[in-house]
């Protein structure tokens, strides 16, 4: 196990520890990097390069003309306008078009509903579903 010595967090290997190690330089440190392009900072090399890629947008929608840096964001985009849903769910057969929402939605049929409405008492296992309800009817009218 590689131990980081800043904040106690064990890695498998090395590189991965290095690659953690990152996250502990400050934005003013020698090792921050400015993008070249827009002049953002990032202390973190793979974040970095994850952001260079924002600015070469070579995946277009044929649709909208929306542009995207990887085909597999696009692949994605393109069920906004096909309505695709692929990912379902296997508890209640509900689909998702990305699995992202298929993993939020799963938490659903979690046993534990930390997220306590104040006005009805209605329970829920995320609090983005929580503040949902609160822009819902429940909510509507209430002064």
């Amino acid at each position: 196990r590689h131990t980081c010595g800043e904040c106690g967090k064990s890695y498998a290997t090395s590189s991965n520890l290095s690659r953690h190690k990152q996250t502990h330089r400050s934005l003013d440190s020698k090792m921050a990097k400015k993008c070249p392009t827009c002049g953002k900072v990032y202390v973190s090399m793979p974040a970095m390069a994850m952001h260079l890629l924002t600015h070469d947008l070579k995946h277009k929608c044929q649709v909208c003309g929306k542009a995207f840096s990887r085909p597999w964001l696009l692949q994605g985009h393109m069920r906004s306008h096909t309505g695709e849903k692929p990912f379902g769910c296997a508890h209640c057969g509900k689909a998702f078009a990305d699995r992202s929402n298929l993993r939020a939605h799963m938490q659903t049929h979690s046993a534990f509903k930390h997220f306590k409405c104040k006005r009805c008492s209605k329970t829920f296992a995320l609090k983005s579903y929580l503040n949902k309800h609160y822009e819902s009817a429940c909510f509507k009218g209430a002064a």
